[in-house]
């Protein structure tokens, strides 16, 4: 497989179950109108439910208890190898097009943190669109990574993507309007929401917000294309984390729900790859069902085979490249559908001030069982079956069986910090 441009773009907060549609509107159709070059992941789980934990894995190959960055003073270790490091020394244009390299978390990586740009204001911010018209014409393949933050709080997407999924904004709610669509964070002991009447306009508004990042991937398609680039890069689309729609009373995720959860509409999140190499336009592309489970971590070497570059010894991910282009030479190794994800999170996400450094949320999911154990001022830990109880509403009444998975948590977290 030759060397090509790829790009990455993180979507933040986007829910794996809101990438087809929403009250029978089609939230994604400049995206279906690639579906035949199209690869699509329905397994991939985040290993945490804030942006840092989401995307580090991605980017180092590293889970949680290895790479270490779990609250916002942290960084990588200064021999990190981060996936633009890697591609850099392949020979790629590695252009910073990322906000969130000027933050700790991301040192280390291969960015330089002063050439970050700022902070984007709205969903038309140029940096992403002249970045590659300033590669085009140029011989060296380039990595380009883009986080588009607009599908985040606050949910107020420009008004015809709310009047397309039914939004009268004169109809909504005081304290919707004063919280999810006006503020970044929405702590339930500040704006007290109904999980029952306030649950439908928020899970709209939301869903709004994909309608309109959908737009934007229109633009950004059109600009590949415009600019001859379509059929020598490949595009990967994915997110950080998923977000809580008052499902458990919260709106959002740890950093702007000041509290940390790890259930599955936190973790579940889109994958998606787009190559001009696939089958013709108009077919059905390929889907790989929730039952393939990816966790970030494999994404490092994924991402690295799709650009044709091969990964550095020592991570811990599973290269699927395989499956996008040439499936039939996919081997899944020893142990594959039943590995142990670990997931973690501080206590109020980025937010988590250092006087509660030790409070910390820990998950380990492996096939159908997730165990998630909150060490605040005591401990306490839920055993989950996914497939009897997919709305983890009822945890395990099984005290024994909850204490090994703990003890089985602990271990591998202690081997896994080892390496």
């Amino acid at each position: 497989m030759g060397r090509r441009n790829l790009l990455l773009l993180t979507i933040d907060a986007w829910r794996a179950d809101f990438v087809d549609g929403y009250f029978n509107v089609a939230l994604t159709p400049n995206l279906s109108a690639h579906r035949g070059r199209t690869v699509r992941f329905d397994g991939l789980h985040s290993n945490g439910p804030w942006t840092t934990p989401g995307l580090l894995p991605m980017f180092t190959g590293e889970g949680p208890a290895r790479h270490g960055v779990h609250w916002a003073w942290s960084q990588p270790r200064p021999d990190s190898r981060g996936l633009a490091s890697v591609l850099a020394a392949a020979g790629f244009d590695v252009p910073n097009l990322c906000y969130l390299n000027q933050v700790g978390n991301y040192f280390h990586l291969g960015y330089d943190p002063a050439t970050s740009p700022a902070y984007p204001k709205a969903p038309d911010d140029p940096v992403l669109f002249d970045a590659l018209t300033a590669h085009a014409g140029k011989r060296a393949p380039f990595f380009g990574w883009y986080h588009y933050k607009f599908v985040h709080l606050p949910y107020w997407p420009a008004v015809a993507h709310r009047e397309a999924l039914g939004i009268r904004d004169a109809a909504l709610a005081p304290r919707l309007l004063a919280s999810v669509c006006k503020e970044f964070v929405v702590e339930r002991a500040r704006f007290p929401l109904d999980p029952v009447a306030d649950a439908e306009p928020v899970r709209r508004l939301y869903a709004a917000g994909v309608r309109q990042m959908d737009v934007w991937l229109g633009r950004v398609f059109a600009h590949i294309q415009a600019l001859d680039l379509w059929d020598d890069t490949t595009i990967v689309l994915t997110s950080d984390h998923g977000e809580e729609l008052l499902e458990r009373g919260h709106v959002g995720h740890a950093s702007t729900a000041e509290h940390a959860l790890l259930n599955e509409e936190l973790l579940r999140i889109p994958l998606l790859v787009l190559d001009a190499r696939m089958a013709a336009p108009g077919t059905a592309g390929m889907s790989y069902g929730a039952d393939l489970r990816l966790e970030g971590r494999d994404l490092f070497p994924t991402l690295l085979g799709l650009a044709g570059v091969e990964a550095p010894a020592g991570h811990g991910g599973v290269d699927v490249s395989d499956l996008v282009l040439a499936p039939e030479r996919f081997i899944a190794p020893p142990g594959f559908a039943r590995r142990p994800f670990l997931l973690h999170s501080a206590r109020m996400g980025y937010r988590t001030p250092k006087s509660h450094a030790a409070h910390a949320l820990y998950g380990l999911t492996v096939g159908r069982e997730k165990l998630i154990v909150e060490r605040y001022e005591t401990e306490r830990a839920s055993l989950y079956d996914l497939v009897a109880d997919p709305g983890e509403t009822t945890p395990a009444l099984d005290l024994d069986q909850v204490a090994r998975r703990v003890a089985d948590l602990t271990a591998m977290w202690e081997l896994a910090a080892g390496d």
